[in-house]
């Protein structure tokens, strides 16, 4: 299947990935093109900038996370005829910075996709020639096929882009720079502890965002820039890993928490989930009284409950109803944020202790820094068993919290990928499977047929 396709990277984070792909995915938008978005790596927040420009959803690819398979797969089956994916970190950065594996190179490798170096160009001149130059002897396959430069002035581009493009051709390579981004003004996210701010939180994100395309309209080849997009190669898709839908089976629903506080869910996650029979119902443990009606399971997702604990805590209906629920034995998914939610108590920064759900005995409370940060996977603990459990071996995910607690659980050993690094965390059972690790279920599909089974038939 043949998907028109581009991948934005750059020499580091900090480069203007996020800005660059917003605005190119919005001028492809307002061109009444058929377009959707992709981020590299373990980003929730990034993927919500492409939702906010678009109105329709973003996924993740990351080499961690799927095979090669999956990865066409997932790319070839977005629906849409466009896609634009914004790279992570620098471009050859995977795992543990230092490891071409889940680098957005080796993105663009699995799936085949050409990539747009973005480069800033701020503060430098000739320089630069020797970093593209870099970066593009370490191209092995060839997949760079334009560069953008960022933050340089008018004036001084026209000079600086003939120079790189001589010196590139002289030395045999194909890409050529493609246009440039002025230091544009008032156009800035700003940043907190778990990355950039949200969409919502961003004023005037919607004119920001028509201002950087309409610099990448004015500044940029964009004829070029489709065409390269037009000429990615075709997929070969059709892994065969996808399990049917439970077709002829009564549909579950599954509550799943989405607010302010609890936004962090892969889509690729969510699909899965609907692809084995599950509907999703969302809700909010901020602004809803009570859970949805007849519900077979609950997935509480990661987010930002540190910044709404009061909020959270004063909705005592809706912790009652769901403590009672999960008292009650209905199953349930609750990941980093979620998990936290079940605790007795989380402390906000001043060490405040709000009361929350109470299911997990112990209280979470910010740390002074990271607190077991970067890709893992799960296997079950020396003596766990059970259907939950051993349906855990070998899910991949990802940790990435400034809060710790004081029960993080002990069923899953949790190994730090790239690292000798392990440790005991989660709490399992039959019925609920809660911690602070974020999975990615198509790392380990028969997670979700058991979950379902579980919800299905206890």
């Amino acid at each position: 299947m043949r998907i028109k396709r581009i991948l934005i990277a750059a020499p580091s984070s900090g480069s203007g990935k996020t800005i660059f792909t917003c605005g190119l995915l919005n001028l492809l938008k307002r061109q009444g093109r058929d377009v959707t978005g992709f981020k590299c790596g373990p980003d929730y927040i990034d993927p919500m900038f492409h939702d906010k420009v678009l109105g329709i959803g973003s996924g993740n690819l990351d080499t961690y996370f799927c095979t090669d398979a999956q990865m066409a797969d997932t790319v070839a089956g977005c629906g849409h005829e466009y896609a634009v994916i914004e790279g992570v970190m620098g471009i050859y950065d995977g795992l543990g910075g230092l490891d071409l594996k889940a680098s957005c190179y080796d993105v663009a490798r699995a799936s085949d996709t050409p990539v747009l170096l973005l480069v800033d160009a701020r503060g430098a001149g000739r320089t630069i020639i020797s970093v593209i130059r870099g970066i593009l002897e370490d191209d092995s396959r060839g997949l760079i096929k334009g560069i953008i430069l960022n933050k340089v002035s008018k004036g001084f581009y026209g000079r600086l882009s003939h120079c790189i493009n001589e010196e590139l051709s002289a030395a045999g390579f194909k890409a050529r720079v493609l246009g440039h981004l002025p230091q544009l003004k008032d156009v800035k996210i700003e940043s907190r502890h778990l990355g950039l701010m949200r969409p919502d939180e961003t004023e005037g994100i919607r004119e920001m965002l028509d201002k950087v395309s309409d610099g990448i309209e004015e500044f940029c080849d964009v004829p070029a820039i489709m065409d390269i997009m037009e000429n990615a190669e075709e997929l070969n898709t059709a892994s065969g890993e996808a399990a049917p839908v439970h077709s002829g089976s009564p549909v579950l629903k599954l509550a799943v928490a989405k607010d302010e506080a609890f936004c962090f869910y892969y889509r690729e996650n969510l699909k899965l989930l609907e692809s084995r029979g599950i509907e999703l119902v969302f809700f909010s443990p901020i602004h809803d009284a009570q859970l949805p009606k007849d519900i077979a399971g609950i997935y509480l997702g990661g987010g930002y409950p540190e910044l709404y604990l009061k909020e959270l805590s004063d909705n005592k209906t809706m912790i009652a109803d769901i403590r009672n629920a999960l008292e009650g034995g209905i199953p349930s998914v609750a990941e980093c944020g979620g998990f936290m939610y079940l605790h007795e108590q989380i402390s906000d920064d001043t060490g405040k202790a709000y009361d929350m759900a109470g299911l997990v005995k112990g209280s979470c409370e910010k740390k002074g820094g990271l607190q077991r940060f970067g890709y893992v996977g799960l296997s079950p603990a020396e003596g766990r068993e059970g259907r939950l459990i051993n349906a855990l071996d070998g899910m991949k995910g990802h940790e990435f919290h400034y809060y710790d607690s004081t029960d993080c659980g002990c069923d899953m050993i949790v190994k730090k990928a790239g690292d000798d690094k392990s440790w005991k965390a989660m709490h399992i059972s039959g019925r609920h499977v809660w911690g602070f690790p974020h999975m990615y279920f198509a790392s380990c599909p028969g997670f979700v047929s058991e979950f379902a089974e579980v919800m299905r038939n206890g």
